[in-house]
């Protein structure tokens, strides 16, 4: 079982337009709607590699109901704490060339109570399970400490977690030792306020989160080469080109492509593979983070993975 928690999801709504146009009512012809969510993407690929997750994380007021309901239909087990904040929309207007242009609420805020409430729930779910996946942001100051203290729990008791955020609650949580950490290039840059220019400024990331007793290093770089890292060995991996849809949740992807590597006893490049044909997968469909295993291992044999 793999559980993932999510702190700020969002029920993610997508309209088709014509066009966007200021100051006039546009009427739509359809709307598609889907928990969003990090974590929450995690365990959708995750259920689409065949693995066993559950989700937690904060919902809270009608829309918290519905996320959940949601996430019934899809049959992805969850296990939410709830708080008296709304859980937050967002809506993405999309135009016939593809452009998109996205609005996104406030997060909910977060009582000291309720984060308290989760990481309590969060050492129930992980009593026997095989990896924890703590992704995506805080939707508050009062929720920044509940991903250090999942990952310094489950340290404790020797259970593996996967780290995936940015700002304040990623570094804090770093210094608890997850055992995975996987930024992009971008958040590694705002969590911790320097230019990441090229592969070398990557590997020197990569190697300076290793040095601080994190088993594994990815930072990953859109379409650009991802750099991985271990005590022994760095790798950049070449993702395959693709015609490019929608890269939302390719990330998340590639996080539950490794895991599910990770799980099969693969060696590590060989996981890193299939994540990055995961994440390309991903990006080359419209749904998020539900890549079939047949489109990951039709675009396997395109990655490039080469030890520095």
């Amino acid at each position: 079982m793999i559980t993932t928690v999510t702190l700020n999801p969002m029920l993610d709504k997508t309209i088709p337009i014509d066009a966007l146009r200021r100051g006039v009512i546009t009427r739509a012809a359809s709307l598609e709607a889907v928990v969003g969510g990090k974590g929450i993407n995690v365990s959708r690929q995750l259920k689409m590699l065949g693995e066993e997750t559950v989700a937690t994380g904060f919902v809270g007021g009608e829309v918290g109901f519905q996320l959940e309901r949601m996430l019934e239909a899809e049959g992805i087990s969850h296990e939410f704490v709830r708080v008296l904040g709304m859980t937050r929309e967002g809506v993405t207007y999309r135009e016939p060339d593809g452009t998109s242009t996205s609005i996104f609420e406030p997060p909910h805020r977060v009582t000291a109570d309720e984060a308290e409430r989760l990481i309590g729930k969060c050492s129930l779910l992980t009593s026997s399970n095989s990896w924890v996946v703590c992704s995506g942001s805080s939707p508050c100051t009062e929720s920044d400490g509940v991903f250090r203290a999942i990952v310094a729990s489950c340290r404790a008791r020797g259970i593996p977690v996967v780290l995936d955020s940015y700002g304040e609650a990623f570094r804090d949580a770093i210094d608890a030792v997850p055992t995975l950490v996987k930024p992009n290039r971008h958040e590694c840059e705002q969590t911790f306020g320097r230019t990441l220019a090229g592969e070398d400024d990557l590997i020197a990331a990569a190697r300076d989160l290793v040095g601080r007793g994190i088993r594994y290093v990815i930072i990953s770089d859109g379409a650009q080469p991802c750099i991985a890292a271990t005590a022994d060995a760095v790798w950049a991996a070449v993702p395959p080109q693709i015609t490019a849809v929608n890269a939302t949740g390719s990330g998340d992807t590639m996080v539950a492509g490794l895991l599910h590597g990770l799980m099969q006893g693969w060696p590590f490049a060989d996981c890193l593979a299939f994540a990055v044909a995961a994440g390309a997968a991903n990006a080359s469909m419209w749904s998020v983070s539900s890549a079939p295993r047949s489109d990951i291992l039709a675009l396997l044999p395109r990655v490039t993975v080469r030890k520095l």
